[in-house]
């Protein structure tokens, strides 16, 4: 889908005169954090629901039984357009999708794009910035959105380079923040719709208090960036068999949910977490329905491991519905050659 950024921000750098306080890139690919997988591994804590920590089978279940109809996804792309007195602009786009599935077939339930500048107001040109304004150009304060404090400049060079790298990742933070948001409130919109059904959503569902408390919405979780448990508990995780679920519990977070692992493919001669992926739901009222419910949707999960999301590389974490989104999203963005 073409910008309507662009092809505006392109005419005013076109028109408005060239100093050398202006230097602008050619961004071959978009400058994002690197992955979502790719961050920093950290620790946190958790409370066992179904002490202690073990494996359970996960009970059969055929395709016609899966409850699942609704599928969302998120896209972000982060480009670095030029410098303006060493400040960095970047392009964000961020898009979320709903796909529904009736009758075993696909389609666009609804799509929501945003786009615009990313800059810090306090660091930048004064003029230039109302210049900018002055085209009515969409434009993002990065370290109001962030709640992050002024940057002070005017010291040594070495010091001034870590200022710029660090605007550079607030814009990549902002960014991120935006499709998060975004994100939430395409959820939400699912919610209110009171559409029947059950939504499935790429990633966590603690994103807003109201999907993480939902009955009908489940997170699928398939990067392991945050451990919650040790040895010898993380053993039992890593040592699921294919159609196994960990022991349910709540991690520490943004809001409380029932959480579980769950192993969709064999990873014998792979690595320990090929096929392991972390469920996100609802809790429930006793334990028991918790148990239940942690049975009933894995069963459901199991059974979306056909079609392959191949050539994805995250196939054996992936179900197919999730690469569906993927795959609508990216043929909705900006094209390359948009920042040539």
């Amino acid at each position: 889908m073409p910008s309507s950024l662009l092809p505006h921000l392109q005419k005013y750098l076109r028109s408005s005169p060239q100093t050398p306080s202006r230097q602008v890139m050619r961004s071959p690919s978009y400058d994002e954090q690197a992955g979502f997988d790719a961050v920093e591994s950290k620790f946190s804590e958790a409370t066992l629901l179904e002490a202690p920590m073990q494996a359970f089978d996960i009970p059969s279940c055929t395709v016609s039984e899966n409850g699942f109809t609704h599928f969302m996804d998120g896209i972000q792309r982060s480009y670095l357009l030029y410098y303006q007195n060493y400040v960095p602009v970047y392009y964000g786009y961020t898009a979320a999708v709903v796909r529904q599935r009736q009758k075993a077939l696909l389609s666009k339930w609804q799509h929501q794009v945003r786009e615009a500048l990313y800059l810090p107001f306090v660091e930048f040109d004064s003029e230039e910035l109302n210049r900018l304004r002055s085209q009515q150009l969409p434009l993002v304060d990065t370290l109001k959105l962030l709640n992050s404090p002024k940057v002070t400049s005017g010291e040594e060079a070495s010091e001034s380079q870590l200022q710029v790298m660090q605007e550079c990742q607030n814009a990549r933070n902002a960014i991120t923040l935006t499709r998060e948001r975004l994100e939430a409130e395409l959820a939400e919109t699912w919610i209110q719709s009171q559409t029947m059904g059950w939504l499935v959503m790429d990633g966590s569902i603690t994103i807003s208090p109201e999907s993480s408390q939902h009955p009908r919405i489940v997170g699928l979780i398939k990067s392991h960036n945050t451990q919650y448990f040790r040895f010898p508990d993380q053993q039992v995780i890593l040592n699921l068999r294919q159609g196994q679920r960990s022991s349910a519990f709540i991690p520490r977070g943004r809001h409380p949910v029932c959480s579980w692992y769950l192993r969709l493919r064999d990873n014998t001669n792979q690595d320990l977490y090929f096929g392991l992926i972390r469920v996100e739901a609802a809790l429930q009222s006793s334990m028991e329905l918790q148990k239940q419910e942690c049975d009933r949707l894995s069963a459901w999960i199991m059974t979306e491991r056909r079609p392959l999301s191949l050539p994805d590389s995250r196939w054996d974490k992936m179900i197919y519905p999730i690469r569906d989104c993927e795959q609508f999203l990216r043929s909705q963005e900006p094209s390359k050659a948009s920042f040539a």
